[in-house]
């Protein structure tokens, strides 16, 4: 405090120091200091609280905040007081407000716009959001996050015009919410020529990191440090790995815990043995703390750090100015003693958790750094502890084997979490490594195969992710968001949701007490309520209820030449209504069923090979979401043959051919997939062409729209296509994929 009288003050504070209107300060004055008998050292010093205060305005003008006394003890007030945020807990907490601005956003069919909203605290509070569509799943387009600390995300527009409704949910630290719905517009589609592609997604080895340590930016992105010992951040819908880059003298060296305070990212390294401070783009701002053998780190919200360190005897308090504040604990056994200190975790009121392995204990300390009651664990000495972290339902404990320990006020466990070694999703994950809880209360758990298990707010496995996860080379793709791939040698349908987890299992080979022989292929409804799969060793399809995935799936179709039975099926497709198309190379036909699994209707022939309508060699297959026209590569003729369907006369008609052998556009060399959007656009993938090519069959003849090299698209190769029914593009090769959206 530099000036003032009993009413109005001037506060200095730091430039990095977050404030709005209406924010809470706490003045401290000179209080009780405790010395060392011996050394006079200072051991304790509690600074008295004076008086609070509220910010009258957000602006800082040269280093300087005003604000006004709304309460005192009686106390004189000086400068040279100290001036502390205070949490919101001491204070009335307000809920999140929505300011004046647009609650309508649009974009042209099959493009995207980011959706910002006025929405703010005014307590100053760090909000998380979370963000869903309301209207018709499958048709309303997809988001790009769920959850976020940004009142922003991207909105991915269907192919049909329309409008639909987005919900925010924004949240405090301390429960108070605020509901919006915004009204989103579907436009008419913009010239297919000019559209531009953009990256959306990555997966498997080349875009997804495996994780040893984890943390979450109040922004919403994610930030850790990769079992390579890279620190790297990821995009909150953990799409794609962000630019962080470091100057090569000073990056972090054996990063050991990572932290982010104000945008700033705070590295404990191991091989300075000292806190990194660097600013979001890396570079770097300071450093501080002098330790021993450091192994975590915490954060308060005024900037305070807590550093665990055995060999220092505890854990390092040190001022956000970085001067060393104090030392809690020492090394020694006993329960006001450590000897295995590893992981420390600070909860919102200031209370600090300390993990000490080796005796099987949490000691805590208040906020005042007082000790309090050391909790004891009961553990089987072949499952240690191994990570802390604080949840909404309790303190928790994760196991080396994956297992979470919920504790309650008392330090009970009252409740266990499974691990992923118990869940369907994936076999032998290994050892867990570490966990981290975000904003709305889901948990992340590191495992040292590289993989990510995600939990809700329950404890309940919600999904798993790894760079190992995609090794498939048939996948399709729903208007949520998902996708699907298949196994063909264990006859798995796997489901991974908009964030790239996977999320379900399915399917399996008989032989294993599955409903799968021998599956080659897979589609999926655009509304993502029904999968099917096409087993070559069944001669039939093989049907799921995704809306109720425990269902007993249906079979139809067996072997034969009549309707409704098949030779050789090769590809199948699925539209809107739930029909299902699949096409036999050796009958030269395509069937189609209704969602029931009765046969409907076929076309297609062969005769004598010199016919435009008729399948000589018929291997690839597309149909239009809607269901009014199916696309057949011929690999014989190089061509692709359009077909109108009729869904009221069950009937298709030849439309027209397009293609031929060659480079130029249009053209087709090896055909490896093909898709159709909303818009009736045809995407085919070609391996010897190196490219992608999107198709106008919507006139009398087909028009090359674009052509896209394997290379613009970041892959080495094209192998499988999923094309999500409003124009999202997924290309895999090699246990690795890219996303692209409009």
């Amino acid at each position: 405090m530099v000036e003032g009288d009993a009413q109005q003050l001037v506060v200095r504070f730091d430039p990095s120091v977050r404030l709005i209107a209406g924010s809470m300060l706490a003045l401290y004055g000179p209080g009780r200091v405790e010395k060392h008998p011996l050394t006079k050292e200072v051991i304790i010093e509690t600074r008295k609280l004076v008086a609070k205060a509220q910010a009258l305005t957000s602006s800082l003008e040269d280093g300087k905040l005003r604000a006004r006394v709304t309460w005192s003890d009686g106390s004189a007030l000086a400068a040279g007081l100290d001036v502390v945020p205070l949490p919101n807990d001491a204070a009335p907490n307000s809920p999140p407000v929505l300011g004046a601005g647009p609650l309508e956003f649009s974009a042209a069919g099959e493009g995207s716009v980011r959706v910002r909203l006025p929405i703010s605290d005014p307590d100053g509070d760090q909000l998380s959001y979370r963000w869903s569509l309301r209207d018709a799943p499958g048709q309303a387009g997809v988001l790009d996050a769920r959850t976020g600390g940004l009142p922003e995300v991207v909105w991915s527009a269907p192919g049909v015009a329309g409008q639909t409704t987005l919900a925010v949910v924004a949240s405090d630290p301390f429960g108070q919410r605020l509901e919006v719905t915004v009204k989103l517009v579907a436009k008419e589609e913009e010239d297919v020529r000019k559209r531009v592609l953009h990256a959306c997604a990555g997966f498997g080895a080349l875009a997804q990191p495996s994780f040893a340590r984890l943390t979450r930016d109040p922004e919403g992105p994610w930030v850790g440090i990769d079992t390579n010992g890279a620190v790297v951040r990821l995009t909150p819908g953990w799409s794609s790995v962000l630019p962080l880059t470091f100057p090569p003298d000073q990056a972090p060296r054996r990063p050991l815990a990572v932290r982010v305070h104000h945008r700033d990212l705070y590295v404990l390294d191991g091989k300075k043995q000292a806190v990194l401070v660097f600013a979001p783009d890396g570079t770097p701002r300071r450093e501080f703390a002098a330790c021993q053998a450091a192994s975590d780190l915490a954060l308060a919200p005024d900037g305070v750090a807590y550093i665990a360190d055995q060999s220092a005897g505890g854990v390092l308090v040190y001022e956000a100015n970085g001067k060393f504040r104090a030392r809690l604990g020492r090394a020694e056994k006993g329960d006001d003693g450590f000897t295995g200190l590893t992981r420390i975790a600070l909860a919102a009121s200031g209370e600090l958790y300390c993990l000490d392995v080796a005796q099987g204990q949490i000691q805590r300390f208040d906020r005042f750094q007082r000790r309090l009651e050391t909790w004891t664990l009961q553990l089987d000495p072949r499952n240690p502890p191994l990570d802390i972290a604080l949840h909404p339902k309790g303190l928790l404990v994760l196991l080396n084997s994956g297992q979470i320990l919920q504790l309650n006020a008392r330090g009970v466990a009252s409740e266990s979490w499974k691990g992923l070694t118990e869940s369907v999703l994936v076999e032998r994950p290994g050892n867990a490594l570490a966990l981290t809880v975000d904003a709305q209360g889901e948990v992340y758990v590191a495992y040292g195969e590289g993989l990510l298990a995600r939990y809700n707010a329950d404890g309940v496995v919600s999904g798993v992710r790894g760079a190992g996860l995609w090794g498939y080379s048939r996948f399709a793709a729903d208007g949520r968001g998902r996708l699907y791939a298949l196994d063909t040698d264990y006859g798995y349908i796997y489901q991974y949701d908009s964030e790239g987890f996977r999320v379900a299992r399915l399917g399996g080979l008989a032989k294993s007490g599955g409903s799968l022989k021998s599956p080659v292929d897979l589609a999926v409804c655009p509304d993502g309520t029904a999968l099917c799969v096409l087993d070559s060793g069944q001669s039939g399809v093989v049907r799921f209820n995704l809306k109720a995935p425990a269902d007993k799936p249906l079979l139809f179709g067996q072997p034969g030449k009549n309707n409704g039975q098949f030779q050789n099926p090769k590809a199948l497709a699925m539209d809107a209504a739930g029909r299902t198309y699949v096409l036999d190379y050796k009958q030269h036909r395509v069937q189609v069923f209704d969602a029931g699994g009765a046969f409907l209707y076929l076309f297609g022939h062969y005769d004598s090979g010199k016919l435009k309508d008729e399948l000589s060699e018929p291997t690839r297959l597309a149909v239009d979401p809607r269901g009014t026209a199916a696309y057949v590569y011929d690999e014989d003729t190089y061509e692709i043959k359009k077909f109108a369907l009729d869904a009221q006369a069950n009937s298709a008609s030849h439309v027209n051919n397009s293609g031929g052998k060659g480079d130029g556009p249009g053209q087709l060399r090896d055909v490896k997939a093909m898709g159709c959007d909303r818009l009736g656009l045809l995407y085919v993938i070609d391996s010897s062409r190196g490219d992608l090519q999107l198709m106008d069959f919507r006139g009398s003849n087909a028009i090359v729209a674009q052509v896209r090299k394997a290379a613009d698209l970041g892959v080495r190769k094209l192998d499988s296509l999923a094309l999500a029914p409003d124009g999202q593009i997924y290309l895999f090769y090699d246990g690795s994929g890219v996303g692209w959206r409009w």
